[in-house]
């Protein structure tokens, strides 16, 4: 199989910095760097979605500043066990650094995915070796969700940009250019209920495109469409509303619904924190108890639990909030 041709979703990843979508400030930005060769320490951060991953990837490839990507390049997701502490800092990052780029490259770039889930030692261990290497070859790009959890001292080695989630709209209208260009026959409504229920997740979006693309026809199941994430966010916002209505006595029924889902189910917890956050229909009040057990839930010994403490917590702030509100 060919991977470029054979996955939509790298077949028709953006490959070149004008095919991003982004302000117009970053493109000029962008496109000095690609055009003078001169590539700073790069801080990317903001919800899933934004393509922050995809520039950091054409930055390092040879329609940025990169043309031996395989020798020079080092690739790491910050969130995995293996990667996340003074261990792959020591043994893999120094290593790499240590000997000077292969080939006509000016750099060796380290790209860090997800790099505010490091660990306190990993985040120290870096700044020696940005600051030791920064002033020849070596330049760092990193990506994240959350900044603040990056230490202000690492934050300061790094120029950073902030990135928005992409439009539904541009998403509805990537999905049909995909279906138009491999002639699958489709309609309009099956394209939205796949966006409204993965969106934000690109990715996921275009792996269910061609998933549900069977004799050239989009067919869409959509029980197989809706995912358990999304079915709890749901619940979640249906308990605001039962609280902000006053029908407390409604919420016992959707907390077990969502017990019952995480009780026999596999769910991606970090992309339903950054969700429930960034979602529209979660009061103030709520989304401070959200960042509260995001920012802990890496150390939860039993994650369900955690985040159905989480619900709890949100629930009675909420109800404090809405009495002292008509208290005044």
């Amino acid at each position: 199989m060919n991977i470029e041709t054979d996955l939509w979703v790298e077949k028709y990843r953006p490959k070149k910095l004008d095919e991003c979508v982004l302000p117009e400030r970053y493109k000029k930005d962008f496109g000095r760097i690609i055009e003078k060769n001169d590539l700073p320490n790069l801080l990317f951060s903001g919800p899933p979605g934004g393509g922050k991953t995809t520039l950091a990837r054409i930055l390092c490839s040879k329609h940025g500043v990169m043309m031996n990507r395989e020798d020079n390049v080092l690739v790491a997701n910050g969130s995995a066990k293996k990667t996340r502490g003074i261990g792959f800092v020591d043994d893999v990052v120094e290593k790499f650094l240590k000997h000077p780029p292969a080939g006509n490259d000016l750099y060796k770039v380290v790209f860090i995915d997800e790099a505010d889930k490091l660990t306190t030692d990993g985040y120290d261990s870096f700044r020696g070796v940005i600051e030791k290497y920064q002033t020849g070859y070596g330049r760092f790009i990193w990506t994240c969700n959350y900044i603040s959890r990056i230490p202000e001292p690492v934050q300061s080695r790094f120029t950073p940009y902030i990135f928005q989630q992409i439009s539904k709209e541009f998403v509805f209208d990537y999905c049909k250019t995909i279906l138009l260009s491999e002639k699958i026959e489709h309609n309009d409504k099956d394209i939205s209920f796949i966006v409204s229920n993965l969106y934000p997740d690109v990715r996921k979006i275009v792996n269910i495109l061609r998933k549900c693309s069977y004799d050239g026809t989009l067919q869409v199941d959509e029980e197989a469409v809706k995912t358990n994430e999304k079915r709890i966010i749901a619940s979640v916002t249906e308990i605001i509303s039962y609280i902000e209505k006053n029908q407390e006595s409604k919420i016992g029924r959707v907390i077990n619904a969502i017990i019952e889902i995480l009780a026999v189910q596999d769910v991606e917890y970090r992309g339903m924190y950054t969700e429930l956050f960034f979602h529209k229909r979660i009061p103030a009040p709520a989304k401070i108890i959200i960042n509260k057990y995001s920012n802990s839930h890496q150390g939860a010994l039993i994650p369900h639990q955690h985040f159905m403490a989480m619900i709890f917590d949100m629930s009675k702030a909420l109800g404090d909030y809405k009495r002292a509100m008509i208290k005044k």
